[in-house]
């Protein structure tokens, strides 16, 4: 006999993943899934290998916040190309190439012999990885029109796998033979990835009216009317400054870890996937939440959390303060699930892909400085002041989040 808790469960977790297995979209979903997790799982090995690529290239944090400035930039600059060859070729050519192309960027960067190789490694890395970010979301949009938010949340949070796994292995490698080997080891993976996508993934998605299928002055005016809304205004707005903080914090959180707080580079390395994965659980939970309570206040409560985090992060020590702190550091990845399917429910249909994507590259681009900025910190003795710095913005984008309707 079945228990009311046990009822709550099953309703509030098993039924809406068995209704993301249905009707063969189970499949699709699995697949865009890993893809993601190698796409989102490279750019945040990273920061875990910062240290140990700053003492073989001999970076300073400034250099090293480059590094991974330039990492995000790429990826920024994909968001856009990457909706507007969804809407024209198809979206399993898109993420194909997307993660065939960070394939070869991250061959280059073990094969790489000095800073420039490392560096043209990294842009090809990012230009890969940013071709797949507003594909799969589009997909998970069109296979799941009543059950978005709960898709990216599982999308999210699967890719939240490959971070808390990720890293740490990659620091285990990076100790136990290189730095190299701690990112090579993610290229049989990515084939098999490529292999998948090919097989399982529809040629389309989408529908086949597509306001980009004619490039012209008239498209151009088109987006301008579709974007220029109060809504896609703000939550844009938003979107940029978590993601100053998410770049930012992620970017740095092992080096500052290892260097303000005293930990070693393998517990720094821990405590950062177990950062990706308490927000395993979170955005589970917060891509349900944004379906059944509401987006708006999903949005808000998971940057208050973050808020308070970056706050408090400063003045705390000790590996238990550290480890509680993690944990509710981990409520700004909550986040983004919600973001990205409340973006894409107020985006007229027929941009979807393109509008999505353009919004995704302006403010993943403006914010992509925020890292090299943080290593400016960092190299000035005020990495307190910088996550400071960081919890104001997060305050900020929590302002905002008030402000929008629920879509």
């Amino acid at each position: 006999m079945s228990t009311p808790d046990a009822d709550r469960i099953h309703r509030s977790i098993l039924e809406p993943l068995r209704a993301l297995w249905s009707e063969g979209r189970g499949i699709v979903l699995l697949a865009v899934s890993v893809g993601w997790l190698v796409s989102i799982g490279v750019r945040l090995v990273y920061p875990a290998l910062l240290p140990s690529i700053r003492a073989a290239l001999e970076f300073d944090l400034t250099s090293a916040g480059l590094v991974v400035t330039v990492l995000w930039a790429c990826y920024a600059l994909m968001q856009f190309p990457g909706g507007l060859l969804a809407d024209r070729i198809g979206e399993r050519a898109v993420l194909t190439a997307s993660t065939a192309l960070t394939g070869v960027g991250i061959g280059i960067v073990v094969l790489s012999s000095g800073a420039v190789s490392f560096f043209l490694g990294t842009v090809a890395t990012g230009f890969g990885s940013g071709l797949y970010a507003t594909t799969r979301a589009t997909v998970l949009s069109d296979i799941y029109p009543d059950r978005s938010g709960t898709a990216m949340g599982f999308i999210q949070a699967f890719g939240n796998v490959g971070t808390t796994v990720l890293p740490p292995i990659a620091g285990f490698l990076t100790v136990l033979v290189s730095w190299r080997l701690g990112i090579g080891f993610l290229l049989p993976i990515v084939v098999g990835v490529v292999i998948a996508l090919w097989l399982v993934v529809p040629a389309r998605t989408s529908g086949g009216d597509s306001v980009v299928e004619q490039l012209s002055w008239d498209t151009i005016e088109q987006l301008k009317t579709g974007l220029g809304n109060r809504t896609v205004l703000l939550v844009t707005v938003s979107m940029f400054l978590v993601s100053v903080v998410y770049q930012s914090f992620t970017g740095f959180y092992p080096t500052y870890l290892v260097l303000e707080k005293g930990f070693s580079e393998g517990r720094a390395a821990l405590l950062y996937g177990g950062f990706f994965a308490v927000g395993i659980v979170l955005q589970l939970v917060s891509g349900s939440s944004g379906d059944t309570i509401g987006m708006r206040w999903t949005l808000i409560a998971s940057l208050a959390a973050a808020t308070a985090g970056l706050a408090l992060l400063p003045f705390a020590s000790g590996l238990p303060a550290i480890v509680l702190l993690s944990g509710l550091l981990s409520a700004q990845l909550a986040f983004w699930p919600v973001v990205n399917a409340y973006t894409i429910k107020v985006m007229p249909d027929e941009m979807q892909g393109t509008g999505f994507g353009l919004v995704r590259t302006v403010y993943l681009f403006s914010a992509s400085s925020g890292p090299v900025i943080i290593g400016r910190f960092g190299d000035a003795g005020m990495f307190d002041t910088a996550f400071l710095l960081l919890a104001v913005i997060a305050a900020i984008a929590l302002l905002l989040c008030r402000s929008l309707p629920e879509p």
